[in-house]
């Protein structure tokens, strides 16, 4: 993925972490845990998972966006502009 393909997905997985947040939000607020007539607030484990993950899958996005890359296998180094070499150009691709 290129820089700009990683920011736009961080920024979508980023709406649908503050999707789930609302979710788990309501579910604390509204108490839904009726199962054990708890007074504590409850949010289900898989509600805070699924927002676990979507958040750390849009840092990880958001961290590849912005890093220029040095190096990609198979197309050389990058020049200082930014621009790889075309494929071939006779370095190593390891």
């Amino acid at each position: 993925m290129t820089p700009a393909e990683h920011a736009a997905r961080a920024a979508e997985l980023i709406a649908e972490a503050e999707r789930l947040y609302q979710i788990c939000l309501v579910d604390y607020e509204t108490n839904i845990n009726e199962d054990d007539h708890s007074e504590e607030p409850y949010v289900p484990g898989a509600d805070l998972a699924m927002l676990t993950a979507t958040t750390q899958l849009a840092q990880a996005h958001a961290v590849l966006a912005q890093l220029a890359p040095s190096y990609v296998p198979g197309y050389g180094h990058a020049t200082p502009d930014g621009d790889r070499p075309p494929y071939g150009d006779g370095e190593p691709t390891y």
